[in-house]
């Protein structure tokens, strides 16, 4: 008797939307991480501007793309049928998932989190940063190996004009893309006026590091300092002058002695 009725649940979900919104989100990230990258291998410090700028432009495409993954997540270990039917994901990318979503999160928030702490909290964001992005790209270059063919087919699917009946929510899919697109840009466009934040983390870490050193330094070399530039001073009859002579050491004018001749014959 059930037959001819359909389940209302399995017409709402849409396990294709979502995979391709998940393949061109995933394509769509590509080109301004190879830019990360990038300028990290062409000296981080000297891109530094471009690397944040990019940085936070990636946090909503990534937003995205962990919302699409954890939407398909949620629905086929939660018994949807339309999402079952899809299958499982690999087993090998469903155990290295849990450790991508933690790299992700750890990197861009220890990178959000360096131009807004400061001390200890500074340093541990510092800490933090580099470990998860070798991690991360790590994690990103395995899927891409894994899911980079599919993932170009199902987006162009998506652009071109389909033959067959068309997967529904395809303007839905073009306006939240183009929607993290602007909010990217609006973001990294924004923080331009704040990014000596990032910029200068090295100077200051230079500085931080040199808090005492000179102190030191200058330590040491005070008392040879001090007496080469206290040198002993004469007047003009061939006397050193009291003070000058206490200063150097009690340096004394080397002792000088004439005798007078008698008159020959």
């Amino acid at each position: 008797m059930s037959r001819g009725l359909k389940d209302p649940q399995s017409d709402r979900a849409n396990p294709a939307g979502n995979e391709r919104l998940t393949a061109a989100v995933g394509v769509l990230v590509l080109a301004p991480v190879v830019v990360e990258g990038a300028s990290v291998l062409l000296g981080v410090h000297t891109f530094m501007s471009l690397h944040v700028f990019v940085g936070l432009a990636l946090i909503p495409p990534v937003l995205l793309k962990l919302a699409s993954t954890g939407w398909r997540f949620a629905r086929y270990y939660t018994r949807s049928r339309a999402y079952r039917a899809q299958g499982p994901p690999q087993i090998a990318m469903r155990l290295l998932a849990p450790m991508f979503v933690a790299a992700t999160v750890v990197l861009f928030g220890s990178g959000v989190a360096m131009g807004l702490l400061h001390g200890h909290a500074l340093q541990i964001a510092r800490r933090l940063h580099g470990p998860a992005a070798v991690i991360w790209l790590a994690l990103l270059g395995l899927h891409v190996l894994v899911y980079l063919g599919r993932a170009l087919r199902s987006t162009a699917e998506e652009a071109r004009p389909a033959k067959q009946r068309p997967v529904r929510g395809t303007t839905a899919r073009a306006y939240a893309l183009a929607a993290v697109v602007v909010c990217g840009l609006v973001v990294g466009g924004a923080t331009v006026p704040a990014q000596h934040r990032w910029v200068d983390l090295r100077r200051d870490h230079h500085e931080r590091r040199g808090i005492g050193q000179p102190a030191q330094s200058t330590g040491r070399k005070a008392p040879f300092s001090h007496v080469q530039s206290q040198r002993p001073q004469f007047s003009t009859t061939g006397s050193a002058i009291p003070s000058a002579a206490v200063c150097t050491r009690r340096i004394e004018p080397p002792c000088v002695t004439t005798s007078t001749l008698p008159p020959a014959g």
